[in-house]
């Protein structure tokens, strides 16, 4: 129309069919690309609330084994040598374990989702690990000896306080419980006195098993909204 200036009433109609054409297409594809969106979104939900619903249940499963451990004292050596708290001891490393198994056959919809799998990997096995120390402590001669086993004891049951506290609120937090970053503050200083003070010690190999898990029920706890038991919700 813009070429047939000689015929003005023409050009002005036909330029109005063309608005209203391009107008009507532009909808559609909009409606179009806007579907797709929607059908895309919609799939990623599904994917997302489906590795969830595995990941709970995973999860579910870890903590059951980890409340067991921490029910009967098992952190403890001396509680887990023989009858029931050793079958006990059994069955909680070995729930762990399954899940452990299980987070690593795990995939994942999406980076966060990802991420939520590998920080939750990452804690059931440096919890793993932990679990398996035998060494108790006794009474040693020797005064470095002895001042790496009082740090290392006591990181230990801060550490063990801030898990507990974390995961199973209701069964073991009490009024004078610390809350547990104060918690993971003093046990890391704690660890890092026999680290730091005491490296000739004997206590550094768990002392190191203690550090990683440390920092990896640290990373835990800074996505807490995501994992069942951090969120409040009751496990088992």
């Amino acid at each position: 129309p813009d070429y047939n200036a000689h015929r003005s009433e023409w050009a002005h109609a036909a330029m109005i069919r063309i608005n209203a054409a391009y107008d009507s297409a532009v909808e559609y594809l909009s409606a179009l690309r806007y579907e797709e969106i929607q059908r895309h979104l919609d799939g990623e939900i599904r994917k997302h609330d489906e590795f969830s619903h595995v990941f709970d249940w995973i999860a579910d499963g870890v903590l059951d084994g980890i409340f067991t451990f921490y029910q009967y004292g098992l952190e403890n050596p001396y509680m887990r040598q023989s009858g029931t708290p050793r079958l006990r001891y059994r069955r909680a490393v070995r729930q762990v374990a399954t899940g452990l198994e299980q987070l690593k056959r795990a995939t994942a919809p999406n980076e966060l989702d990802q991420e939520t799998l590998d920080i939750f990997r990452t804690f059931t096995e440096a919890f793993h690990e932990v679990m398996q120390i035998r060494r108790a402590g006794g009474t040693p001669v020797d005064s470095d000896e002895r001042a790496a086993l009082n740090h290392y004891l006591a990181g230990s049951r801060m550490m063990d306080e801030s898990i507990r506290k974390a995961f199973f609120r209701e069964e073991f937090s009490g009024p004078r419980d610390f809350a547990a970053p104060q918690s993971l503050s003093v046990s890391l200083s704690e660890f890092m006195a026999v680290v730091t003070k005491h490296s000739s010690s004997s206590w550094i190999t768990e002392t190191a098993l203690k550090l990683c898990l440390l920092d990896a029920f640290q990373r835990l706890y800074e996505i807490e909204e995501r994992i069942p038991g951090l969120r409040g919700e009751t496990h088992g």
